[in-house]
């Protein structure tokens, strides 16, 4: 798994997390799914600071297990926030964002992480990193590969940053981001 675009997730009875990437079989989530769990908290950090923060608080008392408890933290917030089965619409959509549903919770009304895990706020902050790839392509017009080689960082990574700041500052395209930059005196 490359890219976190196009996929339904659903739980089954069992609390286990189900993944249907488009013209995929379904997967069962594990443990051993490394990259597929990096990208996810990287995301949620990235999107959602305050869910982030609660599930590393939740989980990290098995620190000593790093890969058991990020597993944990991804698992908690895939079963918060899409649970249903849909094939009507993805949960990851084509663009990268998030689709959350509405999930069936015996705790719903009373969990402390109503509206921090599940429901979570989206943060339209951006991360230093991201307000630096964004001065690239603003003020030096660099491509995603040259911005690789100028943060040594690898283009997936750079591909990852400007879909973040598309979907925090609501830009379609790169023009878009340029006249943000300069609407929003970054420079």
């Amino acid at each position: 798994m490359s890219e976190l675009t196009n996929i339904e997730f659903y739980n089954t009875p069992e609390g286990d997390v189900m993944i249907k990437e488009a013209g995929k079989p379904v997967k069962v989530l594990e443990q051993s799914d490394r990259g597929f769990i990096s990208m996810m908290l990287t995301l949620i950090k990235d999107r959602y600071p305050d869910a982030f923060r609660a599930l590393m608080d939740i989980y990290s008392k098995s620190s000593l297990n790093v890969p058991y408890y990020q597993f944990l933290a991804v698992s908690r917030f895939i079963r918060c926030n899409f649970g249903e089965y849909d094939q009507n619409r993805y949960d990851i959509l084509n663009s990268g964002s998030f689709s959350f549903e509405e999930v069936r919770c015996p705790l719903r009304g009373e969990c402390k992480y109503e509206c921090v895990i599940c429901k979570p706020k989206f943060s339209t902050t951006l991360t230093e990193r991201e307000i630096e790839v964004l001065r690239l392509i603003a003020e030096c017009d660099m491509q995603s590969d040259d911005i690789a080689e100028e943060l040594h960082i690898s283009p997936c990574t750079v591909a990852r940053h400007r879909d973040s700041i598309r979907q925090k500052i609501g830009a379609r395209n790169a023009a878009d981001m340029v006249k943000y930059w300069k609407d929003n005196n970054l420079t």
